[in-house]
């Protein structure tokens, strides 16, 4: 009794992720589903169980081309602990895809509290596509657009697979910091799960 008790302990995560379905699909939800010891990609659902630093975390993620998407649809949605923000670094226009009433709405409608990231991504060079002509969006104004909106972290993606991993590893750490010291009961009794998840998925390999 006392393990089945154990089994249903695990962090929960709503990610939504604004910008290209399709790039969304190939280079967040790729990254993910590398990872995960199980996921369900049937029927529109985006849900993962990885298992970050012994700690089970099943993550839901909802996808949308615009930032109003995720605030018209707040009735399916309920919540989200955490907001990526896409732009193509070689299309000038993407950096005006997000304003600060925007977001301000957005957070407003959802009581968004959680984490919020600015992604630039380099498309050229994920998609290995020859170089590009256009002007590159600078670091200087992929930060200040950060700034403007009052986002808390801000990355480039040139390589889909370690720079998505960093990102994933910071929003992860950064929650289980505040598991661990918001339920410390539930997180060593979540723990145990995780290194049982773990050892289950060695024995099976």
């Amino acid at each position: 009794m006392e393990w089945n008790l154990l089994k249903k302990i695990s962090y929960s995560l709503r990610i939504g992720i604004v910008g290209s379905k399709e790039l969304s699909k190939k280079i967040f939800l790729e990254s993910l589903r590398t990872t995960a010891i199980d996921s369900d990609l049937s029927n529109n659902k985006l849900e993962f169980l990885i298992i970050h630093k012994n700690i089970p975390i099943k993550i839901k993620v909802f996808l949308a081309v615009r930032l109003e998407d995720l605030i018209y649809n707040f009735d399916r949605i309920e919540k989200l602990d955490v907001l990526i923000l896409t732009l193509n670094l070689y299309e000038q226009d993407s950096i005006n895809y997000y304003n600060k009433a925007l977001v301000e709405e957005f957070s407003d409608v959802l009581s968004f509290q959680g984490l919020s990231v600015l992604v630039g991504m380099n498309i050229e060079q994920i998609l290995n596509k020859p170089p590009s002509k256009s002007l590159k969006i600078s670091r200087f104004h992929l930060e200040k657009l950060t700034r403007e909106l009052d986002l808390i972290y801000c990355y480039e993606i040139y390589n889909n697979n370690k720079d998505v991993t960093d990102i994933y590893n910071q929003i992860l750490n950064d929650f289980i910091f505040r598991f661990q010291y918001s339920s410390p009961d539930l997180f060593e009794k979540a723990k145990i799960y995780g290194k049982h998840l773990q050892n289950e998925k060695v024995s099976l390999t």
